[in-house]
């Protein structure tokens, strides 16, 4: 994963979040059908808009008025989610998601009805993510909204807290981007009258490796997903653990095996088969598609060389003709010089 290289420290888990978004966006559907009851099948159409926008919209080019979001993209041409990964409850938050929300609506989705012209904008299908344990966050975000004609309106939107979902719930439901943040819900054991143990730790790490194979073998994940995710749960580590050396040291003696099991072994020489038998399959396409060029290249030189020996005849019965008719001129001026006629110059 090319992101996860640039992670340091508060902005450490909006940047986990935006890395599973921009390499494996697909994973954001399970949280959809959980919190919208939205359901997508794989495949279906992900596009990443941008974050950053003027809240002119008849002006964008003033960029020092701008908003700048977390995550933001269409599903299947038709959806729009935005997503914000928030540590703490600030209770202004949604008025930003109010702003957000108004001026993304604005340049993406206003539109005019064809019969009256009435404007019409939508808002997105938004939400924040809580990564952190905090007793007094809220299930939603809500503000009252009154017009100057008296009419309300409530604005919710709602509050996902990842440490409210049990590892079993995680796995039942294949929530598998809140996996790089349940290590958090290890950090209050660190001070604790009993801290955490080496085994407590290793048996948590174990247990998410569980949920990511038993995943991957469903499904649910490839191979290389829950490689990511091992990385960012690594990361996650070493910055909850940084006081800790020892802990982190232990999540990655967990992350990386020592030994591979015969099963491990069968399954990656499989894998590694299946790639091979792929690329075969591959070249032996490109192989077929040369040699039909090639064939097609040989019918057009045919039909060159026979077009060749065409213009070769015509232009040999050309020359014959032009003999013909230089034997005839040379008869003619013979005659004429017989006859002592002068032949004018030509």
């Amino acid at each position: 994963m090319n992101n996860t290289n640039s992670f340091f420290g508060a902005r450490l888990w909006d940047e986990i979040f935006k890395a599973i978004v921009d390499t494996m966006p697909e994973q954001l559907f399970p949280l959809f059908k959980e919190v919208f009851g939205k359901e997508y099948p794989p495949g279906t159409p992900i596009r990443l808009l941008a974050t950053e926008h003027s809240t002119y919209p008849d002006a964008p080019e003033k960029s020092p008025s701008s908003s700048l979001m977390d995550i933001v993209l269409l599903v299947a041409d038709t959806d729009y989610y935005h997503l914000e990964c928030q540590m703490y409850n600030d209770r202004q938050m949604v008025l930003r998601m109010i702003s957000y929300d108004l001026h993304f609506a604005l340049r993406h989705t206003s539109s005019p009805d064809p019969t009256s012209g009435e404007l019409t904008i939508h808002f997105p299908r938004s939400a924040v993510i809580y990564p952190d344990q905090n007793n007094s966050l809220p299930d939603s975000l809500r503000c009252r909204i009154i017009f100057p004609d008296q009419s309300e309106h409530i604005y919710r939107i709602p509050a996902i807290r990842v440490q409210s979902y049990s590892l079993e719930q995680i796995h039942g439901k294949h929530l598998n981007l809140f996996l790089p943040y349940t290590l958090l819900r290890l950090k209050p054991r660190l001070k604790h009258a009993s801290p955490l143990t080496k085994e407590e730790l290793t048996a948590f790490v174990n247990e998410i490796i569980v949920i990511l194979e038993e995943d991957v073998v469903s499904g649910h994940l490839t191979r290389q997903e829950s490689y990511d995710y091992i990385q960012l749960i690594i990361h996650a580590s070493k910055h909850i653990f940084q006081k800790y050396p020892e802990y982190h040291k232990e999540v990655l003696q967990v992350t990386k095996p020592l030994i591979k099991l015969p099963s491990v072994e069968l399954r990656e020489a499989l894998e590694a088969l299946h790639k091979i038998q792929d690329e075969l399959a591959d070249c032996q396409a490109k192989i077929a598609d040369s040699k039909a060029e090639l064939e097609n290249s040989k019918a057009e030189l045919e039909n060159s060389k026979a077009e060749l020996e065409n213009n070769k005849a015509e232009l040999e019965n050309s020359k014959a003709e032009l003999a013909d008719k230089d034997a005839e001129i040379a008869r003619l001026q013979q005659l004429l010089l017989e006859r002592d006629i002068s032949v004018p110059p030509n």
